[in-house]
C-alpha cells in the first residue's frame, strides 16, 4: 500500500480534471451548435417543444449519435482509418496518458480486436515474468511499461533488447483479472 500524499492526490486530481473539463466543454459546445442548427428545422415542423424544454437537446444528441455512427462506418475505409491514426498520433504527443485511457475504454467495451497503441503482454526477462504493455518495438529494441498490482496503472518504463525478453500476448481483460488476484492465473498463461 502506498503512502497517502496530499500533494500527489491534488496533482492527480488536476491531471484528471483538465482533460475531462476540455472534453465536457467540447461536448457542450457541439450540443449548442447542433441545437442552433436543429432549432429552425424543429420550429418549421412545430416540434420544438414536443418533449418539453429538452426537445432540442434530445434531437441534438440524436444528431450527434447519427454522425458518430456514420463516422464509424467511414472508419471501415482504409484511407480514413489511416487519417485517424495520424491525428491520434499527433494528439498523443501532447497528451500521452490517452493511450492508457484508450486501453481501459477498449477493455470496458470488450473490444479486444481493435488496434491499440499499448499491447498488454506477459514478459519473461531472465528468470521471472511480469505484466507490462508494449509501447513500441522494432527488430532490435522494445519499449515496455510495467504495471502496478492489483490494478493495471503504468508505473515504470524500460527499453530492452528484443533478444533479452520473451513476450506472451494477453488481453487487457486477462491482465486486469490476474492483477486483481495478485497474479493468480498467470501460471496458466506461461505453461
Amino acid at each position: 500500500m502506498t503512502k497517502f500524499s496530499l500533494k500527489t492526490t491534488i496533482i492527480r486530481g488536476v491531471a484528471l480534471a483538465l482533460p475531462l473539463s476540455v472534453v465536457l466543454y467540447v461536448l457542450y459546445k457541439f450540443m449548442k451548435i447542433f441545437e442552433s442548427l436543429i432549432g429552425p428545422i424543429a420550429k418549421k415542423f412545430q416540434i420544438e417543444h414536443i418533449f418539453g424544454e429538452i426537445t432540442l437537446t434530445f434531437f441534438a444528441v440524436l444528431a450527434m449519435l447519427g454522425i458518430a455512427f456514420l463516422l464509424g462506418l467511414l472508419m471501415r475505409i482504409k484511407s480514413i482509418a489511416n487519417i485517424r491514426r495520424e491525428v491520434e498520433a499527433l494528439v498523443l504527443k501532447f497528451i500521452p496518458s490517452l493511450n492508457y485511457l484508450e486501453l481501459m475504454a477498449a477493455d470496458r467495451l470488450h473490444a479486444d480486436n481493435i488496434d491499440l497503441n499499448w499491447k498488454p503482454v506477459l514478459v519473461l526477462k531472465e528468470d521471472h515474468y511480469f505484466p507490462a504493455y508494449i509501447l513500441e518495438e522494432n527488430e532490435e529494441w522494445i519499449t515496455l511499461v510495467t504495471v502496478r498490482i492489483p490494478n493495471t496503472e503504468p508505473i515504470g518504463m524500460m527499453l530492452v533488447k528484443q533478444s533479452s525478453v520473451k513476450c506472451i500476448p494477453i488481453t487487457m481483460k486477462e491482465m486486469r483479472l490476474y492483477n486483481k488476484q495478485f497474479g493468480k492465473g498467470y501460471i496458466d498463461k506461461i505453461t
